[in-house]
């Protein structure tokens, strides 16, 4: 399904920030262009959103366009709240809300207490509790995080994440620098490969491969991935620093 590169934008994971606030300290909006081989297929938009108290909120969303919509329609919402702290970034809660075609799933996973992540599956009326290593993250929070890192080529980075009821280590290989024509213009850019155990939002069948701006921002601005049929691509079309004000209850990738 061409819609399914909404993986490239929400599986990725690492770990919590530490030393001093970099990308994730100001407000920021993201909307990238989808398409699976040369077909238009959707839009997805990523935000982060200071909040008072050294929080912090994520927010990923996917739309697929009118034609997709069709026949598969997506309306994919996560939100992930959490705190920086002397030492790093804690993350708190993490609401997932999927709809795709006939599917629907609504889950939240509560990490407020050190240690231990509750998981409720809103679908099913179910709540479970599981161990996982101080100072896990949720994914969305862990893929901004990843922007506070050196990144250095060669490098690979272990980081512990919980996601759809697992507890793992995700590796991310920093593969080399590129530069590449953006709507930034032409920048220079580090391409990473996380390698991950779940299928995140859409199951996928190869790797992720993200490019991200050789400086302190780390700025996604190309993602691709394989599918089951092709290839799928986000490309960054509109950056802002600023996180615009809700749209009576419309996604953000729907405006």
């Amino acid at each position: 399904m061409p819609t399914r590169a909404a993986c490239l934008l929400l599986c990725l994971s690492l770990l919590p920030a530490t030393g001093p606030a970099t990308a994730t300290d100001s407000a920021e909006s993201l909307r990238f262009a989808i398409r699976w081989l040369f077909v238009p297929a959707g839009t997805a938009v990523l935000q982060q959103q200071p909040l008072a108290d050294d929080r912090i909120r994520f927010r990923a969303e996917t739309c697929s366009n009118r034609t997709i919509d069709l026949f598969y329609k997506v309306r994919d919402r996560i939100t992930a709240d959490g705190r920086r702290e002397a030492q790093g970034y804690r993350a708190e809660r993490y609401d997932f809300h999927l709809r795709e075609g006939r599917h629907k799933a609504d889950q939240v996973a509560d990490f407020t207490t050190p240690g231990k992540v509750r998981f409720h599956d809103l679908q099913k009326n179910t709540e479970e509790t599981f161990d996982i290593p101080v100072g896990t993250v949720d994914v969305l929070t862990a893929f901004f995080v990843t922007r506070e890192l050196p990144l250095e080529v060669g490098r690979e980075y272990r980081i512990p994440v919980f996601d759809k009821r697992k507890s793992y280590d995700v590796v991310v290989e920093v593969l080399r620098r590129e530069s590449r024509d953006t709507i930034l213009g032409r920048v220079d850019t580090v391409v990473i490969r996380p390698r991950m155990e779940t299928e995140g939002i859409f199951k996928r069948t190869g790797d992720i491969y993200i490019w991200l701006t050789d400086d302190e921002r780390h700025i996604p601005v190309y993602m691709e991935s394989e599918v089951k049929i092709g290839r799928v691509i986000a490309e960054l079309v509109e950056r802002a620093d600023s996180v615009p004000a809700g749209n009576s209850g419309r996604l953000a990738c729907e405006s």
